[in-house]
């Protein structure tokens, strides 16, 4: 019995052991991806903020998102095909609600962001918009139940609070050589709604993952269900920007080096982390949109900015190296070994209660002979 409970203690220990490391390791991988997708989705934003700036009289929402999901659709099949994943059909889709939040859903969250674009600053409308992995965490814990750490909470502040020292001098005239509307209300409303819908679209894409549903086949559905209106669109407006070669090259290489690699490092993000775990990752966009605001669009460089930059970093990486759920995950595995040693304890005094009762026995027997 003593030697079962000492094979019981080692092997619990280890076990509880490689389950960590390999927590950990996955962790780590899932944020090297979340850090690649942001940063993706920074050159995403300055693409779409300097469009109708390089493209005045070719530019349109419906052409520029038709250019660009093309792509997004072709080489969804593509590398479906060449990986030998069968593409599900929309019956075989569980979660269909899920389905069409991420998929169509992020048609019309391109045409609210770029809106957003000509209200704010390229780093102003990130901050604004980073409001929704707040909305995200809640929704994940309430839908998808992940466990709720308090530290979730305390990232997502301390992101905004970063994020609002980038954006403080938002009012200064010269902080961007691009003109921007006045009314900052509207601007308001149309990010209120890409806030919503956009939240939703991040819980969808966690959704499908948990559905089976590949990286690949995310982006295949995404690019048809961006393709499709935008191209019914463009031939009833007869607009899809055939007088610039140099302006479909532009959408097509957005959709195929940004659009595509975006979508796919962020569903592999998702694929190693929790949806919790992943959003406060979604503030780095706000870091590398300001460093590269900044180099491409001239906008001014404050001290505050790198302060913000600086804090919402910092905190990143202290995440990574100390995900919260550490502590309480080697609690739980210390708290097994502690019950396995007093198990053990226990079973060598009753071992030794039961050899001395033995003994005690064998010489009572001797006496009587």
């Amino acid at each position: 019995m003593s030697q079962s409970s000492d094979i019981y203690s080692v092997s619990s220990s280890k076990l509880g052991d490689e389950i960590l490391k390999d927590k950990r390791h996955k962790e780590r991988i899932g944020a090297i991806f979340a850090v690649l997708s942001q940063f993706i989705w920074a050159i995403n934003s300055i693409q779409l903020k300097t469009y109708k700036s390089f493209f005045p009289n070719e530019f349109s929402n419906n052409s520029l998102v038709f250019w660009r999901s093309l792509p997004i659709w072709v080489l969804g099949y593509f590398f479906c095909k060449q990986k030998g994943i069968r593409i599900k059909s929309l019956s075989a889709i569980k979660h269909k609600f899920w389905f069409f939040t991420r998929s169509f859903g992020n048609y019309v969250t391109v045409f609210l962001w770029i809106k957003i674009l000509s209200y704010f600053r390229v780093s102003t409308s990130q901050v604004i918009i980073g409001c929704h992995p707040v909305l995200v965490i809640f929704l994940s814990i309430l839908i998808l139940h992940e466990k709720f750490y308090f530290r979730y909470i305390i990232s997502v502040l301390v992101c905004i609070f970063g994020s609002t020292l980038i954006v403080l001098n938002e009012k200064n005239p010269n902080a961007s050589k691009i003109k921007l509307n006045d009314n900052k209300l509207a601007g308001l409303f149309f990010a209120g709604c890409h806030l919503s819908l956009y939240s939703l679209s991040n819980l969808g894409q966690k959704i499908q993952c948990k559905d089976n549903i590949s990286p690949d086949e995310q982006n295949y559905y995404l690019g048809m269900y961006n393709t499709l209106p935008a191209l019914f669109f463009c031939v009833i407006e007869m607009h899809f920007g055939f007088d610039s070669i140099l302006y479909i090259l532009y959408a097509i290489s957005n959709g195929l080096f940004v659009f595509y690699s975006g979508n796919y490092f962020q569903t592999l993000a998702m694929e190693y982390m929790a949806v919790s775990k992943f959003m406060p990752f979604t503030y780095m966009c706000t870091v590398f949109v300001f460093i590269l605001g900044s180099i491409l669009l001239g906008e001014e460089i404050y001290i505050t900015d790198i302060l913000g930059a600086g804090l919402i970093i910092f905190f990143q990486l202290y995440n990574v190296y100390y995900p919260p759920g550490r502590q309480v995950y080697e609690n739980n595995i210390n708290e097994k070994d502690k019950v396995s040693s007093i198990q053990k304890q226990e079973d060598n005094s009753n071992n030794d209660i039961n050899n001395t009762n033995n003994e005690k026995l064998i010489e009572n027997k001797d006496i009587k002979i």
